[in-house]
């Protein structure tokens, strides 16, 4: 008895067992749009092209996917972004320090990033399994932290790292990643300054480099960033409140299910 407009499936193909024949029958007999935000493009771009039929609607969160989907398919490009979140505090004042934070799994392309950077600024915070033992003053967290905790660590230590990962799943296009993850639109929203290591230009499409984040494209810029950022406290709370500013204008996920009912309404 109870028939939706729309139907919204969020996540990734790879380990679904949803059936998806099913449900899109429902949907059918309720007259409902049947939507799927793909969050895990390209890295399981393979199943989306083998089970995205089923949709009247695919958002996908990586922009350089969206042209290997069918072109009779609709599809557009929605990428993540931040819950709404309190203003970073003002006036708070970092120790004079590099000091860094990192969360994720050690892809390789990070683990070379990691390395360098710890061979000029070694005070820092890695959180993820599977991270080398690494000396002190790294500190290294193997263990789950709660999203809480995280958003305090955001909120307290200078500067927050951001290396996109390059890692295939089921890729066989190998469609290399253009559109930045989740934790840049969060941090931003958190009120953290952030490094963006070996980012795409894709990134300035959110964010404006040097004013809402630091950008580095080689060890060298990374270094100097981290220089500027334990000389500059100012600079860092400076970046980190402009981030949050442009986080609550357009990347919220208010904004994303605006636009994606926008969408909807034009089917």
């Amino acid at each position: 008895a109870w028939k939706p407009n729309l139907t919204i499936l969020v996540g990734g193909l790879a380990l679904e067992t949803i059936p998806l024949a099913i449900v899109h029958h429902l949907c059918k007999r309720a007259g409902s749009k049947f939507a799927f935000w793909s969050l895990e493009d390209p890295y399981e771009l393979d199943f989306m092209l083998r089970l995205g039929h089923w949709f009247d609607l695919i958002c996908t969160t990586d922009f350089s996917s969206q042209c290997f989907y069918p072109g009779d398919w609709f599809v557009q490009h929605l990428p993540l972004a931040s819950p709404d979140l309190p203003a970073p505090q003002v006036g708070f004042k970092f120790p004079p320090t590099g000091r860094w934070l990192f969360c994720g799994v050690p892809f390789p392309n990070r683990i070379n990033w990691i390395k360098a950077i710890r061979d000029t600024h070694p005070d820092g915070l890695l959180i993820g399994p599977g991270w080398p033992n690494y000396s002190s003053p790294t500190r290294v967290s193997s263990r789950r932290i709660s999203r809480e905790m995280l958003l305090t660590l955001y909120r307290t230590i200078p500067l927050t790292l951001f290396i996109g990962r390059r890692h295939d799943l089921a890729n066989s296009s190998r469609v290399i990643p253009s559109t930045p993850g989740p934790r840049l639109f969060e941090a931003a929203g958190c009120g953290a300054a952030q490094l963006v290591c070996d980012s795409s230009l894709e990134i300035g499409c959110y964010y404006e480099p040097n004013v809402e984040f630091l950008p580095a494209c080689n060890i060298d810029e990374a270094v100097d960033c981290l220089e500027r950022a334990s000389k500059d406290s100012g600079l860092v709370e400076l970046v980190a409140q402009r981030a949050w500013k442009r986080t609550q204008s357009e990347h919220l996920y208010s904004h994303r299910a605006q636009q994606l009912l926008k969408w909807i309404g034009e089917l």
